[in-house]
């Protein structure tokens, strides 16, 4: 929906266009008054406005004054002048900016239309954006960087399917690997870093970090190189060129030339920049899905200290293989931990998003269905996350009355009250459909009262104009106004604009049928500012002016016995 502004000093035009573009539902068009360039400001200051139809020639603040406010709030907008045929200067001035355009007076109802839908119809080209994405085009190199890092932290915290890592995908981003072949993993952490260092000079230090290991790796192996959000240093390596990446001979060269120039990085690190680096490197190859696993694994083996030394090179996962006895456990029963997971699970789940939501559930319970210990501990990390998930949401919202009013509550944190997993998982099943359940209900009762207050406003305020426009009633329960009409729509089944039109029907229709109530007041009860300009509205709803309304009501009661 589409907003236009009408503006024009004189009373009869503006109420006439007023009144044709409000019958003109095909343009779904929001349309608004005023009857000064002054007035138009203050509509300005409240909402968007995508388009603006206005006299150029008005006492104050002229039609040239009004479209230099216009496009200092709302740039976007589009101007159209209705002018007189002696007003070439002012049309000559006003043509110079780009999206105005003009009318003569004189050319009807019929030519306002037209412009007024020319309009639209370059809106709807703006919104295209062809112009926007040849000019992103440019600038897709600047942002690679941005985007590559974006997309690999994504691959390492497991937020991809195995259908979204593909060769196209790296192509696009500049990654050159293969995506149908595994990887090696190398994880650094910075020792050294003072607290408080300014976030510049750290990212500095990282840089010069990726710098040093680039001068080492290059060209021998294939890598790409980024950080995560907490700083982690993280290299994916293949091997380089001339060697068969499907020979597990490739991957020990490849493992062993990695692992002999970390020691001569860490070294060149704290010469150069007096940067002290830690490093762990897997041992063997992974599949692009197996990376989060790993990547939580690598960063565990830097927090796996010995003695006072901050400085670590460690390779291998085993080094820690007794302390990851559950994690080895969690392998051969194909148990997740991967908290991202858990934090997809709770946005699906927060944003409504049903279908997903259990997809996910699907996939993180498929196997913890079969685990045959009630104590399997890895398994009981794995409910309790799901667990939380579920209980934070209660406790957000609060509506733990709501939900134990339909499932017993306390079986949520305590498995011992479940006889096996799959009892469990099918609790937890059931707790998320009322959660879902619960949130529609909630949903459709805060529609409905939204909706249930502005028809309440408008009837109250039927009399009142003001009162009445869309971006009153928007302030009113604090939604963007576009989006009330389509709620309003969505609930109601009409327009809001339709709506106040039937009110007005019925309660003039009432008023009417009082013989002793003149036109006027009606017209006045209702919000109009002449009686003329009602018998207008009246008719164009009934088909019938108000005295023939009346005539008819009189004539029907004579007739009744």
């Amino acid at each position: 929906m589409y907003t236009l502004l009408i503006v024009d000093d004189e009373p009869i035009i503006t109420d006439g266009l007023y009144e044709v573009f409000q019958s003109l539902k095909d343009l779904e068009l929001d349309v608004y008054k005023a009857y000064s360039g002054d007035e138009a400001i203050e509509l300005l200051k409240k909402t968007r406005i995508d388009i603006v139809l206005t006299d150029i020639r008005m006492p104050g603040m002229s039609g040239l004054q009004l479209m230099e406010q216009i496009y200092r709030q709302w740039p976007k907008c589009r101007v159209i002048f209705l002018t007189g045929y002696n007003e070439f200067d002012y049309i000559y001035t006003a043509i110079q900016y780009e999206g105005v355009s003009y009318i003569l007076k004189t050319e009807g109802y019929g030519k306002v239309i037209e412009a007024v839908e020319n309009a639209v119809e370059e809106i709807e080209k703006s919104f295209r954006l062809d112009a926007l994405l040849q000019e992103a085009e440019k600038q897709v190199d600047a942002a690679k960087e941005l985007l590559r890092g974006n997309f690999l932290n994504g691959v390492v915290k497991g937020r991809f399917y195995k259908n979204e890592i593909n060769q196209h995908q790296f192509d696009e981003l500049g990654i050159k690997l293969s995506a149908s072949n595994d990887i090696i993993m190398l994880v650094g952490r910075l020792d050294n870093v003072p607290k408080g260092i300014p976030y510049s000079e750290k990212n500095r230090r990282i840089y010069s970090v990726s710098l040093v290991a680039g001068e080492f790796f290059s060209p021998s192996v294939n890598y790409i190189y980024f950080t995560d959000e907490n700083s982690y240093l993280i290299w994916l390596i293949q091997p380089g060129e001339g060697l068969d990446i499907a020979d597990d001979s490739s991957w020990q060269e490849c493992l062993t030339f990695v692992k002999g120039n970390i020691e001569l990085i860490q070294k060149s690190c704290m010469e150069s920049t007096q940067t002290s680096v830690s490093f762990a490197l897997d041992d063997s190859p992974a599949d692009w899905l197996e990376l989060p696993d790993r990547f939580n694994t690598l960063k565990m083996v830097l927090n796996y200290r010995f003695g006072q030394d901050s400085v670590m090179l460690l390779t291998g996962r085993g080094i820690i293989k007794e302390d990851l006895k559950d994690t080895q456990e969690k392998a051969n029963e194909k148990l997740s931990t991967n908290r991202l997971q858990f934090e997809i699970l709770a946005e699906t789940l927060e944003y409504g998003k049903k279908e997903d939501f259990f997809s996910l559930m699907n996939e993180l319970t498929e196997n913890l269905r079969t685990v045959r210990s009630m104590h399997n501990i890895v398994a009981l990390e794995q409910y309790s996350s799901i667990a939380l998930v579920l209980l934070s949401y209660i406790n957000r919202w609060n509506i733990i009355e709501k939900v134990a009013f339909k499932i017993g509550i306390h079986k949520l944190m305590r498995v011992d009250e479940h006889e096996s997993w799959d009892d469990a998982v099918n609790y937890l099943y059931s707790l998320g459909s009322i959660l879902f359940e619960i949130q529609e209900q909630e949903q459709e009762e805060r529609a409905q009262d939204v909706i249930g207050f502005i028809q309440k406003h408008i009837n109250d305020n039927i009399h009142i104009q003001d009162e009445l426009t869309l971006i009153r009633l928007a302030e009113l329960v604090h939604f963007n106004p576009s989006y009330l009409s389509r709620l309003f729509k969505q609930v109601v089944g009409m327009n809001i604009s339709d709506y106040i039109g039937d009110i007005r029907v019925k309660k003039a229709k009432q008023m009417l049928e009082n013989p002793n109530t003149k036109i006027s007041s009606v017209a006045e009860a209702l919000g109009y500012g002449t009686a003329t300009n009602f018998t207008r509205f009246f008719k164009k709803m009934t088909n019938m002016t108000p005295q023939e309304y009346r005539d008819f009501v009189n004539a029907k009661l004579k007739d009744t016995p």
